[in-house]
């Protein structure tokens, strides 16, 4: 019977100097990436004609589907220009709104400022790392999970990311929609049309691919972040302005759980796609700079932003036009507006447009990322080119974000924390066959049988740890739609049980899959 596992090549006599193993499958990766696609012939002769080199001078479209790329591929030498993308990313109005939620889950702005500050370290550690995958192996985070969840158990990661990454952009959709209405005279444009503007916007750039998403997130970000610093300056400091309570109380442990398990689902989960966005860094660049710099960009951009809004929603008891706006809409476009536009005129308004856009940017790289793990969840779609994809997950975030901007915005929420879940175990388990299983070896990785089913791990492991650990992770959830036994009383440790038990099971199932599929 043929080895059924061959995803860990020789990994008992593999030693330090296994470079040049690495640079032999990377010699013969072009042939077997041909040899191993599913994408029938007239799609390869089609994307040949139109796209030589793949990156065309017209439409600048972005042709490479899930497929792993080759080295001579891997031009970005600078890993700040994959901060940049983070940093844009998270320097938006979402990040701002997640900031406003402070005095409704018990924080007064200290504290919330250091619980939010400790845990988006703590969570900003994964995606950073994630990013060496892509750089390191030219893999897609998706397709680099089909080596531990195996050929069917990535499909189904694959499709709780992308409904995760739907999830994001409706919010992010609502809230740029609803900006964009509080901006416009008397409320005329309604927030539909502004969705629907943002959306498509986002959608065609993701058509260009990550380099184009770059070139725009390396400028973007910086208006952005001027248009937040001066939304601060006219807020102004003192009891009619940002100011904090001397009596503030401390949050309870639940309150403090809840807010790690927000924090986790906006952080962790961007470990879904981390290799997507650092994989044309150049594979031969420092990987210990590029984690730097994502991690610092992370750190930098998200928790400012947060801090932000919590000093608007807590200072806004003292400020009656402040609370009125807060009351009148829960999305920040009006305090936003008011802020700006109330003490800047015209150009209040114009850095409003600015501050609303911001979602595009963690929209655009959401899409572009949809359509990676769409092709990954449904093989099949792999004869259609990547920027087709993300259509189909528009089809689906419009309608629902027209329809859901007034009625669904809350549920969405918590909807969004809820699905958030997967994400601790798909954490656990790679980083448990990466860490413990293959040593930190990047040559374990055999490039080769990336869509091979046959050759890859069954995924039997990874899925058992996967759905043993969410047996305990029910019981210590606490959200609005459902509260176990265990987090009614400790608080929310769901995250956390969860990313623990799966690295810890997988570890110990992992040696007995091999053992009956080699």
């Amino acid at each position: 019977m043929a080895p059924l596992d061959t995803s860990i090549s020789n990994a008992g006599s593999v030693d330090k100097a296994s470079a040049l193993e690495t640079k032999s499958i990377d010699a013969d990766l072009g042939h077997d990436m041909e040899r191993n696609s599913q994408s029938p012939r007239i799609y390869k002769r089609f994307r040949q004609v139109l796209s030589s080199p793949r990156w065309t001078g017209f439409a600048w479209l972005e042709w490479t589907n899930i497929e792993p790329i080759k080295p001579d591929e891997q031009q970005l030498k600078h890993p700040f220009s994959i901060a940049l993308i983070w940093l844009s990313v998270n320097l938006n109005v979402l990040s701002f709104s997640t900031g406003m939620l402070a005095p409704q889950m018990g924080f007064g702005f200290r504290y919330f400022s250091y619980t939010t500050l400790g845990f988006l370290i703590a969570w900003g550690v994964f995606p950073a790392c994630f990013s060496i995958f892509g750089h390191k192996l030219g893999l897609r985070q998706m397709v680099h999970c089909r080596y531990s969840f195996g050929y069917v158990g990535a499909s189904i990661v694959a499709l709780l990311a992308t409904i995760t990454g739907i999830g994001y952009t409706i919010l992010n959709g609502i809230l740029a929609g609803e900006t964009l209405q509080a901006v416009s005279p008397h409320g005329s444009m309604s927030a539909t049309v502004g969705i629907v503007i943002v959306t498509v916007l986002a959608l065609l750039v993701s058509f260009c691919g990550i380099r184009v998403l770059n070139m725009i997130d390396c400028v973007f970000w910086l208006p952005v972040l001027i248009s937040f610093a001066i939304m601060a300056g006219e807020a102004k400091s003192g009891p009619a302005g940002l100011h904090t309570d001397p009596n503030e109380t401390r949050p309870t442990s639940q309150s403090v759980l809840a807010l790690g398990c927000l924090h986790a689902g906006y952080y962790v989960t961007y470990a879904s796609f981390s290799s997507d966005v650092s994989m044309y860094y150049h594979r031969d660049r420092s990987s210990w700079l590029l984690f730097v710099a994502v991690f610092v960009a992370l750190i930098f951009s998200a928790p400012p932003i947060m801090m932000l809004g919590a000093a608007f929603a807590t200072s806004a008891d003292t400020v009656p036009a402040w609370r009125e706006a807060i009351a009148s809409n829960p999305s920040p476009g009006p305090i936003i507006h008011l802020v700006l536009s109330s003490h800047l005129g015209n150009f209040g308004k114009f850095l409003t447009v600015l501050i609303a856009l911001s979602a595009m940017s963690n929209m655009m790289t959401t899409f572009y990322s949809m359509g990676l793990c769409i092709q990954t969840a449904f093989p099949p779609l792999m004869v259609l080119p990547r920027f087709v994809i993300p259509i189909f997950a528009m089809a689906i975030v419009l309608p629902i974000a027209i329809v859901g901007q007034n009625e669904f915005y809350t549920a969405l929420t918590n909807f969004v924390s809820v699905i958030a879940y997967w994400a601790c175990l798909f954490i656990g388990v790679v980083c448990a066959d990466f860490v413990v299983i293959r040593r930190c070896r990047m040559s374990s990785y055999d490039l080769t049988i990336w869509d091979d089913w046959r050759k890859l791990p069954p995924g039997i492991a990874a899925i058992t740890a996967s759905v043993l650990s969410l047996g305990l992770i029910i019981p210590f959830m606490d959200q609005a739609w459902f509260t176990g036994p265990l987090g009614r009383h400790v608080g929310d440790l769901g995250f956390e049980v969860g990313l623990g038990l799966s690295f810890v099971l997988y570890c110990l199932l992992r040696p007995i899959e091999q053992w009956l599929w080699h």
